[in-house]
C-alpha cells in the first residue's frame, strides 16, 4: 500500500513537473503579413518553424493577415488598445505614428548588448525604424519599389529604346500602344500599387528629396500645391491618357497585373523587389530569358535621375505593453529573422539584403536577382511616399492617384488636399 501511495505521489510530482514546465513557457502573440503571394512568406514559414526549433521554451500564437488587410486592421488594434505583442510594421512614417503615440518598446537595450548583430546592419535598416534616438526593430532586408522589369525583345521588335527621358517614354508608349502592346503592365485596385512603384519615383525626379522634406517638415516654403509637385501629378495623370496602361489597372491588383508581362503582352512592368520570387517562379523562361530590369527615366528635374524608390523592408517591433519576459523573447525573435544566419538565406527565397557583411556568389544566383543586386549596386534610394507620409496622407495620395488617373480629381485638388492634410 505504502508502495501504491509513493509511486502515486511520484506520479504527481513528475505531472506537476511537466505542468510547471508548460505553464514557464513565455507565451506571446505575433502578427505579420508574409503570407500568400508575398515575397517574404515561405522565408517567414521556413524560419518561424527554426525559430520554434531552437526555442522551445517560448511559445508563439502567429496570426497570419493578407497585406491588403493588415494595416487597417492593425490600426484599428492599435486606435482600440488591443494591439498584440509583437507585430510586423512600416518603418519611418508608420513607425514614428505608433512610437509617438507610446504603442512600441525600443530596442535599445538589445542592440546595446549585441553590437556585433547591431554593426552588420546598413545605416537604413535601423535609421528607418530609429524615433528620437530610440531604435524599435531591425529590417528583414531592403524593399526597391521602382523597378522597371522590360521585355528587350519587344523593344527590338517594335525598334523601341529603352527610354531614358521623360520624352522617350511617351514615345515608346505611343509606339508599343498603336502595335497592341501594353506599354506598362499595372494593378491599382489596391491603391497603393501606383503610389509605390511609379508615381513615388516620378515625383522625385520632378521635385528632388529635398523638396518632399521640407514640405512635410513645412519648412523653407515648401508645400504639396507649389507647380513642381502639380506638374508631376500632371505626368502621371498624361502617362495614363496616352494608354500607358492595361484598361482594366483599375479593376486588378499588382499580382495579377504580372500576367500580361508573363504571357508577353506587354512591354514593361514596374513593380517591386517582392515581384521577384513570383516572376522567377511563374514566369516562362523566355519571358525570364527576354527581362532586364531598369529605372523611371530622367525627367529633367530637381531629382537624382539615378535613383530608384526604396525603403527598408518591414521588421517585428514590440508592443508596449508587454512583460519583460516577453520583450526579451520578441527580442530574440528580431534579432533571429533578421541576423546573419536569416539574411544568408535571402537569396534563397530572391529577398534583398540590409547586412554590410555578406557576400554572395553571383553565379549561383536565379539571374534575375544578381540583376537587382547590380541595379541596387548602381543606383541610390529615395523614399517612397507610404512611408514618408502619415497614414491620413498616405490614404489621400493613393485614393487621389486613382482619382486623377481617370479623370475623377484634378491634379491641382489633390495637391490641395494633402496640403490641408498636414499637420
Amino acid at each position: 500500500m505504502r508502495i501504491r501511495v509513493l509511486a502515486s505521489a511520484l506520479l504527481f510530482t513528475i505531472v506537476l513537473a511537466f505542468a510547471s514546465a508548460a505553464d514557464a513557457k513565455i507565451k506571446f502573440t505575433l502578427w505579420h503579413s508574409y503570407i500568400g503571394a508575398d515575397q517574404r512568406a515561405e522565408f517567414m514559414a521556413d524560419r518561424m518553424a527554426a525559430f520554434r526549433k531552437a526555442h522551445p521554451e517560448i511559445e508563439i500564437d502567429e496570426q497570419l493577415i493578407p497585406r491588403d488587410q493588415y494595416q487597417t486592421k492593425l490600426k484599428t488594434m492599435a486606435a482600440a488598445g488591443e494591439l498584440p505583442d509583437a507585430f510586423l510594421l512600416w518603418p519611418n512614417a508608420m513607425t514614428v505614428e505608433f512610437a509617438k503615440a507610446g504603442l512600441l518598446a525600443d530596442i535599445n537595450d538589445l542592440l546595446a548588448a549585441n553590437p556585433a548583430w547591431k554593426n552588420a546592419f546598413s545605416p537604413r535598416a535601423l535609421d528607418e525604424f530609429t524615433v528620437d534616438g530610440k531604435t524599435y526593430s531591425a529590417a528583414e532586408g531592403v524593399s526597391l519599389t521602382s523597378i522597371v522589369f522590360y521585355n528587350k525583345a519587344l523593344f527590338a521588335k517594335y525598334g523601341v529604346k529603352y527610354p531614358t527621358s521623360y520624352t522617350e517614354l511617351k514615345s515608346a508608349i505611343q509606339v508599343f500602344a498603336k502595335n497592341g502592346v501594353i506599354p506598362i503592365a499595372d494593378g491599382n485596385k489596391p491603391k497603393w500599387p501606383v503610389q509605390s512603384t511609379i508615381f513615388s519615383c516620378l515625383a522625385n525626379r520632378d521635385t528632388g528629396t529635398k523638396w518632399l522634406e521640407d514640405a512635410i517638415a513645412k519648412r523653407n516654403g515648401a508645400k504639396f500645391t507649389d507647380p513642381v509637385f502639380v506638374d508631376a501629378l500632371t505626368k502621371l495623370k498624361e502617362l495614363a491618357d496616352l494608354g500607358a496602361f492595361n484598361k482594366d489597372y483599375n479593376t486588378i491588383d499588382n499580382v495579377q497585373m504580372r500576367s500580361y508581362f508573363y504571357k508577353g503582352e506587354a512591354a514593361m512592368m514596374i513593380d517591386g523587389s517582392w515581384a521577384l520570387a513570383d516572376m522567377i517562379a511563374n514566369a516562362p523562361a523566355a519571358i525570364k530569358a527576354n527581362t532586364e530590369l531598369g529605372v523611371f527615366p530622367d525627367l529633367g528635374g530637381k531629382g537624382d535621375p539615378k535613383a530608384m524608390c526604396g525603403v527598408a523592408a518591414t521588421g517585428i517591433v514590440i508592443n508596449a505593453k508587454a512583460s519583460a519576459a516577453q520583450k526579451a523573447a520578441i527580442g530574440k525573435l528580431i534579432m533571429f529573422l533578421s541576423g546573419e544566419e536569416s539574411q544568408k538565406l535571402f537569396p534563397k527565397y530572391n529577398v534583398p539584403i540590409s547586412l554590410k557583411s555578406i557576400s554572395i556568389d553571383k553565379a549561383s544566383l536565379d539571374p534575375i536577382y544578381a540583376k537587382m543586386l547590380d541595379l541596387i549596386a548602381a543606383h541610390p534610394l529615395v523614399t517612397v511616399y507610404d512611408s514618408a507620409l502619415n497614414s491620413e496622407m498616405a490614404s489621400i495620395v493613393n485614393d487621389g492617384l486613382q482619382a486623377v488617373m481617370i479623370g475623377q480629381q484634378k491634379p491641382a485638388e489633390l495637391a490641395a488636399q494633402l496640403q490641408a492634410a498636414l499637420k
